[in-house]
């Protein structure tokens, strides 16, 4: 079988049964031949479009939200369609509650309007009816010293004297009454308009409630870390990515690859991506970021990966949609016509790589000089020729000792 991660040889694999006594071990060998040595990383992920539009709960929504309906996912949708609404049970709430505070504040202008009136009233009647007293008191007072007496005359002066201070006094009641009316009134006004605001506010967010689709194109949902869509009756919260419209023109592949796979791994690599909806086309591309820091997939798992971005020489949209699961192998190294053995023929010694090759009539021990490795193969750069048989493993005399 060809392994899309490693070199592909012409190899032949002989089986030897040692014959005469029972019971000894078989050996494995192999015909070594020239061929294309590969080192390749094995990757799974899925494909996204490289531009997209989101679809975010609305920033004017100060707290937490509950998610009442979605569209279904992958249906394609028109512009101006609502495809997210949020719960709008609070915010009916709200709204009547602050219905009920400006009729309640309605009233009580009314009533403070009516009770500075009656104030007002009364210290007008007053008024009147000092200043009647006053032009009186002017108009009858004793002044002639040859008619009146001077204790008359002095009472007089007196009176007329209290009713100016008293008349003086009621104006700068009603100058203060009408201040007192303007600003009892502002307050109350003021309230209501602040009520009146928090209404408003209400009634926009009410508005935003419903999300929709700012322009044609296929409904997708975010996932979160843990791989969870958007569900009713789930909390959302301001700012948070629910959904997006992609651009299904230009799509790439978000893989992930094993942190202890990831040896050689870089921008710029070649990568085959296949999807798991077209298992038989295989799409090219190219390593474009990786992560810095590999990262575990689920909390608890001890297991860490590389996120890595790939994109596409070509984009199928007949076949490639966001979210769609990928097989992808990530070419690190390739060399053509070389000899490359299984690394279970290798073995080493103080540092020295020797291997087992068998001739017409022993097995011989031999120090070669090696190459590029992969996980499962070697190169040999010398020591051996194409065409040589060679052990894979250890010979049964060395293993007993």
């Amino acid at each position: 079988m060809r392994h899309a991660g490693m070199m592909v040889f012409v190899l032949l694999v002989l089986m030897v049964a040692n014959c005469g006594t029972g019971g000894e071990r078989p050996m494995a060998f192999m015909t070594v031949k020239k061929g294309t040595f590969e080192i390749v990383i094995p990757a799974f992920g899925e494909l996204q479009a490289v531009t997209s539009t989101p679809l975010r709960v609305p920033v004017q929504l100060r707290w937490s939200q509950t998610l009442a309906w979605i569209a279904p996912e992958n249906t394609h949708v028109k512009k101006g369609e609502t495809v997210i609404r949020l719960d709008a049970t609070w915010y009916n709430q709200q709204i009547q509650q602050e219905k009920f505070n400006i009729a309640k504040l309605d009233l009580d202008i009314q009533k403070k309007e009516k009770e500075l009136e009656k104030e007002k009233n009364d210290l007008r009647g007053q008024l009147n009816i000092t200043t009647i007293e006053k032009e009186v008191a002017e108009l009858y007072r004793a002044k002639d010293e040859t008619i009146y007496s001077r204790n008359k005359i002095i009472e007089d002066a007196v009176d007329l004297d209290y009713l100016k201070f008293k008349t003086r006094h009621f104006e700068r009641k009603k100058i203060k009454l009408q201040e007192k009316a303007r600003a009892e009134l502002q307050l109350l006004q003021l309230k209501k308009r602040t009520h009146q605001v928090k209404s408003d506010q209400y009634k926009s967010a009410l508005n935003s409630l419903e999300i929709k689709a700012p322009h044609d194109g296929l409904f997708v949902y975010q996932r979160n870390w843990r791989g969870e869509e958007p569900r009713p009756g789930k909390a959302a919260y301001r700012g948070e990515k629910l959904a997006e419209l992609p651009d299904l023109n230009v799509m790439e592949a978000k893989i992930y690859v094993l942190e202890s796979e990831a040896g050689g791994l870089k921008e710029n690599l070649p990568v085959s991506v296949i999807p798991d909806a077209a298992p038989t086309v295989v799409y090219p591309g190219k390593v474009t970021t990786t992560d810095k820091i590999a990262k575990p997939l689920e909390r608890e798992s001890p297991l860490k990966y590389f996120e890595v971005k790939v994109s596409l020489d070509r984009t199928d949209p007949a076949v490639m949609k966001p979210g769609n699961q990928v097989r992808a192998i990530i070419f690190v190294r390739k060399q053509e016509d070389v000899l490359a053995v299984p690394n279970q023929a290798l073995f080493f010694d103080d540092g020295t790589a020797y291997i087992h090759v068998k001739n017409s009539s022993a097995i011989e021990k031999r120090q070669v000089e090696i190459g590029a490795r992969s996980l499962t193969r070697t190169v040999i750069t010398r020591g051996l020729q194409a065409g040589e048989v060679v052990l894979l493993g250890t010979p049964a005399a060395e293993e007993g000792g």
